[in-house]
C-alpha cells in the first residue's frame, strides 16, 4: 500500500469518526436559547418572570431518568414551565409509553408549577384504531397520571397565575386534527386589558392566534426543521419543505409567537445543525 493511499483512508476514517461524534452531539448536546419577551400591559409583578418551554421530548432520554436535562431546567430555575405537545410517541414500539417523561416530573423540583398541552401523539391515544401508548392505557389514563405530580393539562381551557396580588391568563389548545382551528368558540375571548398567553402545539395558526388576541405563543411541532442550513433555515416539517415557522420569535402585530426547536425526534432521529433545545423566555414589562 502505497503511503498516498494510506494517507487517503487515514483521512476518510478522521472525517467519519467526526462525523459520527457530530451526529451524537446533535441528537444529545442541549442548547438553553433565552429571550427577552416584552408585553404590553405586564404587570410589574410579572418583571423578570421566566417561563421554560420544553417539547416534542418523543421520550427521548438525555442521561439516566433524563438528569441531564433536569439539571439543566434547575439551572434556570424558572417560575413555570409549559410543555406544548409531544412528549412522547405515539407506537406501539416502546414499551411502557409516557414512562420517560413521568419520570422526569418525578425527578423535576417541586417549585415549578407546570402546565401542560397536547400534540397529535397525545392526542392520537383518543382512538382505537391508532396505537396506545401502552397496551392497558388512554390518554385520560396518562392524563390522571399527570396531574397526580402536580401537571396542570389545559384541554381547550384558561387558567390564571397569580403572583403576589397580579394575574395573567394562561390557555391551553389541545391539538385537534381538524383543520378549523375554531379558537374563539373553544376558549372563548380574551381580555384585551390583561396579558393573555397561549400554548398550542402547531405554530401553523399564528395569524388565527394572533387574530384572537394572543400576546404570546408557545408552540412547536416542527423540530427545528431537522435539517438547519445558514439564512436558509429549517429545511423540513410535518408541514413539508421550509417550514416557516422552523423555531425561534415570529411577531405580528401585538402578537409574539415563540417556536422551540424541540428536544427529541420523530420518526427519523436527524438533527443537522440542529440541538435540542430548552426555551427560556423572561417576561419584561414594556
Amino acid at each position: 500500500m502505497g503511503k498516498k493511499h494510506r494517507k487517503t483512508i487515514i483521512f476518510t476514517l478522521i472525517i467519519m469518526i467526526l462525523s459520527v461524534i457530530y451526529y451524537f452531539l446533535q441528537l444529545n448536546w442541549i442548547s438553553v436559547t433565552t429571550h427577552i419577551v416584552y408585553l404590553d400591559d405586564l404587570p410589574k409583578e410579572f418583571d423578570g418572570y421566566k417561563i421554560v418551554q420544553l417539547t416534542d421530548l418523543h421520550n427521548k432520554e438525555f442521561g439516566s431518568e433524563n438528569e441531564r436535562l433536569v439539571k439543566k431546567i434547575n439551572e434556570i430555575k424558572p417560575d413555570m414551565i409549559v410543555m406544548t405537545g409531544d412528549m412522547l410517541t405515539n407506537t406501539r414500539d416502546v414499551a411502557n409509553n409516557g414512562d420517560v417523561l413521568i419520570k422526569l416530573l418525578e425527578n423535576l423540583n417541586k417549585d415549578y408549577p407546570i402546565y401542560y398541552v397536547t400534540g397529535e401523539h397525545e392526542e392520537g391515544l383518543y382512538y382505537e384504531n391508532t396505537n396506545k401508548y401502552q397496551i392497558e392505557g388512554t390518554k385520560e389514563d396518562y392524563e390522571e397520571k399527570l396531574s397526580q405530580l402536580g401537571v396542570t393539562v389545559l384541554n381547550d381551557e384558561r387558567t390564571t397565575v397569580t403572583r403576589q396580588d397580579a394575574k395573567i391568563n394562561l390557555y391551553g389548545l389541545k391539538y385537534d386534527f381538524s383543520e378549523e382551528i375554531q379558537i374563539e368558540e373553544r376558549l372563548g375571548k380574551p381580555n384585551e386589558d390583561e396579558v393573555n398567553i397561549l400554548l398550542s402545539h402547531s405554530p401553523f395558526y399564528f395569524d388565527e392566534y394572533a387574530d384572537w388576541g394572543a400576546d404570546l405563543i408557545f408552540s412547536g411541532d416542527t423540530h427545528g426543521g431537522m435539517i438547519r442550513l445558514p439564512i436558509i433555515g429549517g429545511v423540513i416539517s410535518t408541514e413539508g419543505f421550509f417550514p416557516e415557522y422552523d423555531g425561534g420569535l415570529f411577531n405580528k402585530g401585538n402578537s409574539i409567537m415563540v417556536v422551540s426547536r424541540g428536544l427529541g425526534n420523530y420518526p427519523i432521529s436527524l438533527r443537522i445543525n440542529n440541538r435540542p433545545e430548552i426555551v427560556e423566555i423572561i417576561l419584561k414589562s414594556k
